[in-house]
C-alpha cells in the first residue's frame, strides 16, 4: 500500500541559515546563534507556541502511523501555500488536506486520527470510498 499524503496548512516559523562553511564560521564566533535567536525572538509568542505544539503533534502522527502516511508541512504564506490555501479553501489553520481533499480544520486530535484511519482503511480496501469532510 502507498503511503497516505497528509498536507498540513498552517504557519511556521522559519529561520534563514547561510551556506554551510558560512554557518560554520559564524558559530565558531558566536555570531550565528545570536543571529538566529533574534530571528525566533521576532515572531509573536502564540505563533511559536501553535508551532511547537503542531510540530509535536505531527511527531505523534508519524510515530503512530508511521509508513501508512506521509505527512508535508505547507506554510500559507508560501507561494505554494496560497495557492493550495485558495484550491481548497482553506482560511483557518491548521488545515489537513488527506490525499488530496480538505478532511479536516482544527486541533481535535480525534477527529484527525478519525480521519487518518478512515483513509488508511479505504485505502488498504481498495474501496476507493472518501470519508466526509470534518470541519469545525
Amino acid at each position: 500500500m502507498d503511503p497516505i499524503s497528509v498536507e498540513v496548512i498552517a504557519p511556521t516559523v522559519t529561520d534563514l541559515f547561510h551556506y554551510l562553511y558560512c554557518e560554520a564560521i559564524f558559530d565558531r564566533t558566536e555570531v550565528g546563534p545570536r543571529v538566529h535567536r533574534e530571528i525566533q525572538d521576532e515572531y509573536p509568542q502564540d505563533l511559536k507556541d501553535d508551532f511547537q505544539r503542531l510540530s509535536a503533534w505531527l511527531i505523534e502522527l508519524v510515530r503512530r502511523y508511521g509508513d501508512a502516511v506521509r505527512i508535508k508541512l505547507t506554510d500559507p504564506q508560501s507561494a505554494e501555500g496560497f495557492v493550495k490555501c485558495v484550491r481548497h479553501r482553506v482560511r483557518r489553520y491548521p488545515a489537513f488536506i488527506v490525499a488530496g481533499r480538505k478532511r479536516y480544520v482544527g486541533w481535535d486530535k480525534t477527529a484527525v486520527d478519525q480521519v487518518l484511519r478512515d483513509s488508511i482503511l479505504a485505502a488498504r480496501s481498495g474501496s476507493g470510498g472518501q470519508p466526509l469532510t470534518r470541519e469545525i
